[in-house]
């Protein structure tokens, strides 16, 4: 119990917040529905309170709270009304929310216009003679969705000029032999009923023939825009507008033109002279959204038939349209056409959507309650397996944050493609009626000193004067410390949010649209809150109050349920973005789902971690039995073997992996009839990014096994005597390395000591000399006597 009562409190002050410090009834009643203003002449609390301040009703006897109106009448269903009800007046404050149930019935038999656009470029040859053999078998399909229905035929190749088409000579008017010439777009037939449109259309294919052009994209978008705007070619009021485009080729778009020196946009407007395009050479191609606009004005569901290499291409085109488009694939057999044409427009006729065209500010939520106990399925923005004569339940919320001034009139359309379109008129409630009847205004009243005028009970000051009674002048700053911001000590929570006034925070309005700033101190305000990575306040999924995000509002402040939790509201609450669509299981058993993203283990990637390189198409264990029996030729076809893919031995010994593309070697394994020997195997690939496992496309195993080579005995011996001798004479030659300069070493030391030594001159006492002289006494020196 105290638990409730202080979340009833903390609500209460949340709601007040976002109705406080508003000094005008207007301003107070467009700043959140759940706020209201007290025009009492005597009332001496703030006027712009929450209804959730029980308190403030016992004090105030009369409110201003304007209240919404709705006008939608509901109608019968008729062959052609197809929906109620026939039309939505709404008159709303800002930020309420006002929801609609829209119902829409399935109708039967309803009138069908059928436009044939062909490709006659030299491509689609083929298909011209397919076309003139099942003209009969065309207009019965169409018969089998509608009796009423009408059937036109028109044609494109590519815009008459280089680089497009070939210019030499007389190329343009026959660019080949037996040839019509090169155009943009001729209409052939006008959508003709009944069981005229058989023979109508018999009768044109006779005498047509095929055309040429040089590149590989055609010029389909300026036929397909000429087919929708031009009311010539016979589209009714009320009906089904469908245009059947075929084609083998990519088409140009905007810009393409610029390299015939077109530099002028697609205007967008019926350009036939007679029955032929006479612009095209004037104007450029038409942009994607250019020609999804026009589609939608004109009603029209395209239905694009082309050939297998095309359908991704235009199934993304598709999915950039919002009409009720579709894609089939294109054969060579008539049979085929015929039935893609019943089917396509079937599944146009079993599909029922809204598709609201609202303008900048206004929000528009469809949801649809498609009935899933007689077969239908939710479709985006409607359900599909919807059958004749069943009604469509949505529920369409609408609302619209703000007011604009000069623009709080909104008037669009909801479009039921292919069918009608329900009018919306919104009117904002953007002032209160006390501030408009003159009679309510007291001019110069004394209430307000006769210095300003007495509206909703509140003086607005004139002549630079403020204050609850006009009693300050501007640019004073009296009573200054009443405005200081507790926490910040700053007056008014800084110079840029406010300014005081007679001891009051006036609010400065922030100058970005849409942003808010309120409180006693200008310290709130609806954008100073945590962002996510896109620099979003409360990741746009909650309501910034005061520095807080709230995920129990809406961007807007209005209440909602609570789908996102955190600080700035980033984190979804449901797990469900964690799980595939055909699966219970999150992040598909590989990761762990941290808010709303999975977080996926090693060598697992993708949105639902369902995507291995080792796993999936590319675990190479799979595949071992059958890259045995297609390389032991156990069987005559690799289907044989069990094998997933085409599984093909080389034509060379080895697989030539650099003409392989994307690719992958996988482990080898044992040859059964080579003992030591191995079978090597490459898994070939699509990368399907990271939102898809790779998608495999063959298998290629190496011709020749991998085997070990016997050893070479000589060259072994050979190398250990010549290693060991090698290793020897290295020894010998270090040695004698070392030895020498330890020997020169030793003898450059000698050399000086020996140029050091100092010598004594005198003799040693232990000397002897080496001679003895004796001498004889009986010698006589004198000469002997001769």
């Amino acid at each position: 119990m105290l638990f409730l009562v202080f979340l009833s409190v903390a609500v209460l002050q949340t709601v007040q917040g976002q109705c406080s410090g508003f000094k005008k009834c207007s301003t107070c009643i467009t700043a959140s529905p759940d706020c209201r203003w007290c025009k009492d002449k005597e009332y001496s609390v703030e006027r712009c309170s929450s209804k959730l301040d029980v308190s403030s009703t016992v004090n105030c006897k009369a409110w201003v709270d304007p209240q919404k109106d709705v006008e939608a009448p509901s109608q019968e269903f008729t062959d052609t009304e197809q929906i109620s009800p026939k039309l939505i007046k709404l008159k709303i404050r800002p930020g309420e929310d006002h929801t609609e149930t829209i119902t829409v019935r399935s109708a039967e038999n309803y009138p069908l216009d059928f436009y044939y656009l062909m490709d006659f470029s030299q491509s689609m040859k083929d298909d011209l003679q397919m076309l003139k053999s099942t003209a009969t078998g065309i207009a019965e399909s169409l018969g089998n969705v509608s009796t009423d229905y009408t059937l036109g035929f028109g044609t494109f190749v590519d815009k008459p000029t280089a680089p497009y088409a070939d210019t030499a000579g007389n190329m343009i008017d026959e660019p080949c032999t037996h040839c019509s010439a090169v155009h943009s777009f001729n209409h052939i037939m006008d959508l003709t009923g009944g069981s005229n449109a058989k023979s109508e259309l018999s009768t044109k294919l006779d005498g047509l023939k095929i055309s040429s052009n040089i590149d590989n994209p055609e010029g389909g978008f300026d036929a397909l825009v000429q087919a929708a705007v031009c009311q010539s070619i016979g589209w009714r009021a009320t009906s089904r507008k469908v245009v059947f485009y075929a084609t083998d080729a990519i088409f140009h778009t905007a810009g393409d033109g610029k390299l015939a020196g077109i530099i002028k946009a697609n205007e967008g407007r019926c350009g036939l002279t007679g029955n032929k395009y006479s612009r095209s050479l004037d104007e450029d191609y038409p942009s994607i959204g250019q020609l999804n606009d026009i589609l939608i004005k004109q009603k029209i569901i395209p239905i694009f038939a082309v050939t297998t290499k095309m359908q991704n291409l235009y199934t993304e085109l598709s999915n950039q349209l919002t009409q009720l488009s579709q894609v089939g694939r294109l054969d060579e057999e008539s049979e085929t056409v015929t039935d893609l044409i019943k089917e396509q427009l079937n599944a146009i006729v079993s599909r029922t959507k809204l598709n609201p065209q609202a303008p900048s500010g206004v929000t528009v939520e469809v949801t649809p309650k498609c009935n899933d106990k007689i077969g239908q399925e939710v479709d985006g923005a409607g359900c599909k397996g919807v059958r004749k004569g069943e009604n469509v339940v949505f529920d369409v919320n609408f609302r619209v944050d703000e007011c604009v001034e000069g623009e709080n009139k909104y008037n669009f359309n909801i479009d039921v493609p292919g069918i009608a379109a329900l009018p919306v008129e919104i009117e904002m409630i953007c002032s209160c009626a006390c501030e408009n009847n003159q009679a309510e205004i007291e001019t110069d009243s004394s209430t307000c000193d006769k210095r300003g005028d007495l509206i909703c009970g509140a003086c607005e000051c004139k002549n630079n004067t403020y204050g609850s009674r006009c009693e300050c002048d501007r640019g004073k700053n009296v009573n200054a410390d009443k405005c200081k911001n507790p926490k910040s000590g700053l007056i008014c929570s800084g110079e840029n949010n406010g300014m005081c006034i007679c001891g009051q925070c006036e609010c400065i309005p922030p100058s970005k649209k849409g942003y808010k700033r309120w409180g006693a101190y200008c310290e709130c305000s609806n954008y100073e809150c945590k962002r996510n990575t896109d620099y979003e306040i409360c990741s746009n999924n909650g309501y910034c109050n005061c520095g807080k995000c709230e995920c129990d509002k809406a961007p807007n402040g209005a209440s909602q349920v609570v789908k996102y939790t955190g600080d700035d509201c980033g984190c979804p609450i449901s797990n469900s973005t964690c799980k595939k669509e055909e699966s219970d299981v999150l992040c598909s058993g590989n990761g762990e789902c941290e808010c709303g993203k999975c977080l996926c283990k090693k060598e697992h990637y993708g949105q639902f971690c369902d995507i291995c390189q080792d796993c999936g198409p590319l675990d190479c264990s799979k595949y071992t039995e059958c890259v045995k029996c297609v390389y032991l030729g156990e069987k005559t076809l690799w289907s044989d073997c069990g094998c997933p893919k085409k599984t093909l031995l080389s034509t060379e010994d080895r697989v030539d992996t650099s003409k392989l593309g994307r690719h992958k070697q996988c482990v080898p394994i044992d040859d059964p009839k080579n003992e030591g020997c191995s079978i090597i195997y490459y898994l070939h690939y699509k990368d399907k990014g990271t939102s898809q496992q790779p998608e495999l496309t063959h298998i290629y195993i190496d011709r020749k096994p991998d085997c070990p080579s016997a050893p070479n005995i000589i060259a072994i011996v050979a190398g250990v005597i010549g290693g060991i001798l090698g290793i020897g004479i290295l020894l010998l030659v270090i040695w004698k390395i070392v030895t020498h300069f330890v020997d020169k070493r030793e003898y450059e030391k000698f050399l000086e000591e020996r140029s050091k030594a100092k010598w004594n001159s005198g003799l040693s006492p232990l000397y002897k000399e080496p001679m003895t002289k004796y001498t004889n006494p009986l010698y006589t020196a004198a000469n002997p006597k001769i």
